[in-house]
Parts: structure tokens; sequence; C-alpha cells
């Protein structure tokens, strides 16, 4: 079973000389009893590990400075359990966004992002 500190999963903990970072703190649940940080920025994550698909109800807290739609779009495709579509126009855009115990598909809402989970 891994272990996280999801106050070491920020992006001033693991990108503290970055601009543009998104980390992303999954908690574990029945369905994976691991939690995960996966962060994007431009130093190596200490913490990065291959993500365990999940499903848009776990709970995650999201700490993001400046990272673009499509960074965040790929970060979550690659941890969700759907395909995330950003849209063309906003696939630059940079934002700045603190969530603490959501859904991640609460995340993907406030981004403005789509989740279209496939049978």
């Amino acid at each position: 079973m891994t272990t996280h500190d999801p106050n070491e999963c920020t992006c001033a903990a693991v990108c503290p000389d970055s601009d543009q970072c998104a980390c992303l703190y999954t908690y574990a649940d029945e369905r994976d009893p691991n939690d995960h940080c996966a962060c994007i920025c431009s130093v190596v994550n200490p913490f990065s590990e291959p993500q365990v698909k999940s499903a848009l109800d776990r709970r995650v807290d999201l700490n993001m400075r400046g990272a673009s739609l499509g960074e965040v779009g790929g970060l979550l495709a690659g941890i969700v359990e759907a395909e995330i579509f950003v849209p063309a126009r906003r696939l630059d855009e940079r934002r700045e966004l603190y969530l603490k115990d959501v859904s991640l598909d609460t995340v993907v809402r406030e981004l403005g992002l789509i989740a279209v989970v496939r049978p």
C-alpha cells in the first residue's frame, strides 16, 4: 500500500521553481487501496508513479498553477476511466485552481472539460 502525504503532492512541494504546474493527488478507495500523486511541471517529479485508471467519482485534490488546459487534460486522461476532451480554443488557456477532496468529475467540470465514459 502506497501512502503519500497529500500536502506533499502540491506545486509548492514538487515544482517550487516552476511557473506552470499541476498536481493531482488521488485518495485511496475500495477499488484501489493505494493513493497516488501525479504532477506535470518542468522538474522531475519524485512522487510520479503509474496510475491506476480511476472512476469519475474517485476523490482527489487538484493543485494547479499556470498549467494549460491541454496539459491538465492530458494528466486527467492518464488517470480517468473516460475520454477527456478539451475545447480546441482553450487548449493553451492557463489556469490556477485549487480543489480539495472533490471527485474527478468535479475537477473536469470546474475546468470546463468534457469526460465521456465509453462502455
